[in-house]
């Protein structure tokens, strides 16, 4: 048989075995893009989904449409995401929350192995918020009132075993106090709440309370990170009050299911850092002292890992019960 005939074969068998990649990226995406958030309208998730949906769907000139799917503390919508089609045209906005689900919960799915990670996109502080008309000014004040009445000062969260319960927890375990945990469905009821007096405290994302607080809707006890932020620099922090160690921020990322072919996972995570350097968004995210963070996929894998560990290691110490 002619020497010819094998490489023409042989040509053909490798054009035939990059043909679905190549394919893949011609086309993707090919129609509109969902963006999970597993959390109700209106919170700190939500807000950046929105911000990045607008942005990606500039650069594809496809339609990236935000789905809200609250519920099980996130874990509704992630499991939809997660069982989705690995084609790159669903995808979940994650938080911290996703972490501490596979840390202490049984979200009905593998978080590590059943994830194609895409980009870290955001590392927002942690700030606690009360109504203005709350007896502290502020979180050493807060503390001393909840040493003297374990167990009597309520605080709403997103849900149990979301990122707003666990960094409470461990900011009341570090005070040494006990809190009444009272969960949501989201941050806007837990806001809409406080602002009723029907719970006591909130702890949330600088990016979803900077607006009430500016507006004096709510006062705000403390931040975390080291320094005061420039959006709010009459909040002092934890680590100025007494409580250096709590170093707890909300990180908000993209992921999809396992499975999405590289190149797409690829382009994916090139837009979204394309997004991330956008004036528009640099200056919304900046001004509420948000630090973005972009990179490889490789990234936000490493930061999930490492949360695991963390709050499974806060568990065991502060003895929580997660209900």
């Amino acid at each position: 048989m002619d020497r010819r005939f094998f490489v023409r074969c042989g040509a053909a068998t490798i054009a035939a075995a990059m043909a679905p990649q190549s394919w893949a990226q011609a086309t993707f995406p090919s129609r509109s893009i969902t963006l999970v958030v597993p959390f109700a309208p209106g919170g700190g998730g939500d807000t950046v989904a929105r911000l990045l949906a607008k942005g990606l769907g500039e650069r594809f000139d496809k339609p990236v449409v935000v789905e809200n799917r609250p519920g099980a503390s996130g874990n509704i919508g992630a499991a939809l995401v997660l069982k989705a089609p690995p084609d790159g045209h669903t995808l979940l906005n994650l938080s911290s929350t996703y972490a501490i689900q596979a840390a202490v919960g049984n979200p009905g799915y593998d978080s590590i192995n059943g994830m194609q990670p895409i980009m870290l996109v955001a590392r927002d502080p942690v700030v606690l918020i009360v109504h203005p008309a709350a007896p502290w000014r502020d979180a050493r004040q807060l503390a001393q009132a909840a040493e003297k009445s374990p167990g009597k000062i309520s605080h709403g969260s997103s849900g149990a075993a979301s990122i707003a319960h666990m960094a409470m927890e461990e900011l009341a375990y570090r005070m040494g106090v006990q809190l009444l945990h009272v969960p949501y469905k989201g941050s806007s009821a837990a806001l809409t709440d406080l602002m009723g007096q029907s719970v006591d405290l909130v702890l949330t994302t600088v990016t979803f309370a900077a607006p009430q607080i500016r507006s004096g809707k709510v006062r705000a006890l403390g931040v975390s990170g080291t320094q005061r932020l420039r959006s709010l620099p009459d909040v002092p922090t934890f680590a100025e009050q007494g409580w250096p160690e709590y170093q707890v921020f909300d990180w908000k990322a993209v992921a999809g299911p396992k499975g999405i072919p590289p190149d797409v996972a690829a382009r994916l995570n090139r837009e979204l850092n394309a997004v991330l350097k956008q004036p528009a968004i640099v200056e919304r995210f900046e001004a509420e002292g948000t630090q973005l963070v972009g990179g490889p996929p490789e990234q936000l894998l490493e930061v999930v890992r490492g949360d695991i560990e963390r709050w499974k290691r806060l568990v065991a110490n502060a003895k929580i019960k997660i209900e």
